[in-house]
């Protein structure tokens, strides 16, 4: 409480004895740390952590664990998309990626924060090139140039300045994050 004398009753006011008991328990009982740690650790996205960002990815639709595939194939079906490989460096793809090819990746406090931050454009996005390409400068702030470009044939090509990581890939392509406007296809390509 912020003004303990005003809750004492005026007969007891000069009690030393039971000020000092209200003052000692006023200060144990004092919300007001736990408020700003809820509201650090918790409700502020800048600030939150573990359990907080947790909390926002369900109220954004997203994981915090991606499932990743790890092995990388030459072939046709994958043609469009960041896994693809040169001859002679990786096996043909047949169709169907292996079980034992994904491995599940939990992403760090950063990574998620700025998973978080995508999705919830994704989600109010009216899913022009303005503003896709502003999800993509949250997404990979700092890391290189990213954009979409408008094929106008009911296509489009998400083209990235630098190689990914498989985090970023995975992200890119699983996580559902990258919006697709109704009835256009999508492609991904590396220009770097």
């Amino acid at each position: 409480m912020q003004n303990v004398g005003q809750t004492v009753l005026s007969q007891y006011a000069c009690s030393p004895s039971l000020n000092a008991l209200l003052e000692g328990w006023n200060q144990c009982l004092d919300p007001a740390q736990s408020i700003e740690n809820w509201f650090d650790n918790l409700w502020n996205i800048e600030t939150a952590q573990g359990y907080g960002l947790d909390v926002w990815g369900r109220i954004v639709g997203v994981s915090r664990v991606l499932r990743m595939a790890s092995g990388q194939y030459l072939g046709f079906a994958e043609a469009n998309d960041l896994t693809e490989q040169g001859f002679n460096t990786a096996p043909w793809y047949a169709g169907r990626v292996v079980v034992g090819d994904f491995t599940n990746c939990s992403l760090s406090d950063a990574g998620f924060r700025q998973l978080i931050y995508a999705k919830a454009l994704a989600n109010i996005t009216d899913c022009s090139v303005l503003s896709l390409n502003a999800i993509l400068r949250t997404l990979f702030a700092g890391q290189g140039d990213a954009w979409v470009e408008d094929n106008t044939n009911m296509s489009m090509t998400y083209a990235f300045g630098f190689v990914p990581t498989d985090v970023q890939v995975s992200i890119i392509e699983n996580a559902g994050v990258l919006p697709r406007p109704a009835g256009v296809a999508v492609s991904y390509s590396i220009r770097g």
